[in-house]
């Protein structure tokens, strides 16, 4: 037992001496929204972040398929932009029974007096998570995926509510989208939409969710959502833009007033069914905000 807890202090130890980028956060007149691929960026070195097959707690990825990301970052004095690159083989946009999306998540300490734990913070340790998935940002881009779009051949006798719609002509009442539903009466039978949940959102406006932790399993929804994200997938890579304010009146965001933070990644391959905590994790790295 003493070897094997040796072994895993070791290896903790190995992966902290990866973490000695910078990240130095370049000062721009404005950022442009969405330019992911833009000359500025690319004007921008980048700094290359290791990441790391999460096995501390189940669900655990056993092997990583991403080695590491590419991280840039400038700020126009008002919102910080970071941005996340990574090689990846297949865009992975959609989720179904068997099949998951691509995401990615910076975070940032919250708690002052101390760093927190980069693997989601700890008990009076909160940590400021900003996460992307490509699914919202494909439901934004081109429509909500209702099950009927995923299989053509399913049909909706009827959503309670809608009986006013129906086509009493045909053997089937008119079909009708989950969107429709979700504005209408019928709203309290789609239970996740209903109780405004994020994950059941059909109108959803950005593709990103601001979150804070305080360790595992305690991952919850800030009530004020001030940042946004935009990605593109191009020649099997990679980019997505986070852009948050560099000072939040939000208690639960993570102030970077002072131009020095911490920041950490994290980052899911769908196409080898990477979900919640099957993921690629890094550490701790250093943000410097120039002004």
């Amino acid at each position: 037992m003493k070897r094997i807890f040796a072994l895993i202090i070791a290896s903790i130890a190995l992966n902290f001496t990866y973490a000695q980028g910078v990240i130095k956060s370049k000062k721009t007149t404005s950022i442009a929204q969405k330019q992911v691929f833009s000359g500025e960026w690319d004007a921008i070195e980048p700094v290359a972040m290791p990441v790391f097959a999460q096995k501390v707690t189940p669900p655990m990825l056993d092997m990583a398929s991403i080695g590491s990301v590419r991280v840039r970052s400038m700020n126009d004095g008002i919102n910080l932009a970071i941005m996340i690159e990574w090689d990846d083989a297949t865009k992975d946009v959609i989720v179904d029974a068997d099949k998951f999306c691509d995401q990615v998540a910076i975070q940032f300490p919250v708690t002052s007096g101390g760093t927190p734990s980069f693997m989601m913070g700890n008990k009076n340790g909160k940590v400021h998570i900003i996460h992307w998935k490509a699914v919202w940002q494909q439901d934004i881009e081109f429509g909500f995926r209702d099950v009927k779009d995923a299989y053509p051949n399913y049909w909706t006798d009827l959503y309670p509510g809608q009986e006013q719609v129906v086509n009493f002509e045909g053997a089937f009442a008119t079909d009708i989208s989950a969107a429709q539903v979700s504005g209408g009466k019928a709203a309290s039978s789609m239970h996740g939409t209903y109780s405004k949940n994020p994950m059941s959102i059909m109108n959803r406006k950005i593709p990103c969710e601001e979150e804070n932790a305080e360790g595992y399993g305690t991952l919850e929804t800030q009530k004020y959502q001030n940042a946004t994200s935009w990605g593109s997938w191009n020649k099997n890579t990679w980019r997505v833009m986070f852009v948050r304010p560099i000072t939040s009146p939000d208690p639960n965001d993570s102030n970077l007033t002072s131009g020095k933070s911490k920041v950490a990644f994290a980052v899911w391959d769908g196409n080898k069914n990477n979900i919640s905590g099957r993921k690629h994790y890094s550490m701790w790295t250093d943000l410097e905000i120039q002004k």
